[in-house]
């Protein structure tokens, strides 16, 4: 079976006086239906690795397989349009629009993904209801808890029906209480399917996740299930 995502020599070299190697050559194959977990310490290159699987950064090298196609090489205009189509991003900061309801936040997500003006709402409301604010279409952001609020972003990235979620450190703003009740909703998004790819300081959280890489100084490696 082909990878959904597949990275095959990838390097990130960013030029100065001293070019600053931030992610070494690195080879990395995600399936449909994967959870996989991206960790390491600030400025270990796992912030790179994502930006170059989210189609925000390019590689300096290598070549990035999408459904088996390489990607790497799209133009800008294609690659915004790759981006709004198929990869659906969860932020640390859940960047809703404070005077927009969540049904309104959610619908930005469709417009950019040309979705028919016809049908935005209902595939909002949708999404909603799939994190379980079916109720709240309405809701304005401050009216929110951290939890529902991150729920709507999370919608957001659904409602394209991305193949990938890509997912940056979802519950740094979380209590614990509220980061589980996003982990659990993380897990059954996984359990239906979606391949969500997170990244996270946070061990504990990384363990959650089916698969598990590390970044160290640039280079990713399997994490063993036990270790």
């Amino acid at each position: 079976m082909t990878a959904l995502v597949e990275l095959r020599g990838v390097e990130r070299v960013y030029p100065a006086v001293r070019p600053v190697t931030a992610l070494r050559p690195t080879n990395l194959a995600v399936r449909s239906g994967d959870w996989l977990a991206i960790t390491g310490r600030s400025g270990s290159g796992k912030s790179t690795l994502l930006q170059i699987l989210g189609l925000l950064d390019r590689p300096t090298s290598g070549a990035y397989l999408l459904d088996g196609a390489d990607v790497a090489g799209l133009s800008d205009r294609e690659r915004t349009r790759l981006r709004a189509s198929r990869i659906g991003f969860v932020f640390q900061a859940f960047h809703l629009m404070p005077h927009r309801s969540a049904l309104d936040n959610v619908t930005v997500a469709l417009m950019y993904n040309r979705c028919p003006r016809r049908l935005r709402a209902a595939r909002a409301a949708e999404a909603l209801d799939r994190v379980g604010l079916g109720g709240r279409v309405g809701a304005m952001p401050n009216t929110l808890s951290g939890g529902e609020r991150q729920r709507v972003a999370v919608a957001r990235a659904l409602s394209i029906r991305p193949d990938l979620l890509l997912a940056d450190e979802p519950t740094g703003n979380l209590d614990s209480a509220t980061a589980e009740e996003v982990l659990t909703l993380f897990a059954r998004l996984h359990a239906e399917g979606q391949t969500v790819l997170m990244v996270t300081h946070d061990p504990q959280i990384a363990a959650r996740a089916a698969r598990r890489v590390q970044v160290v100084d640039g280079t990713v490696r399997e994490v063993r299930p036990d270790a």
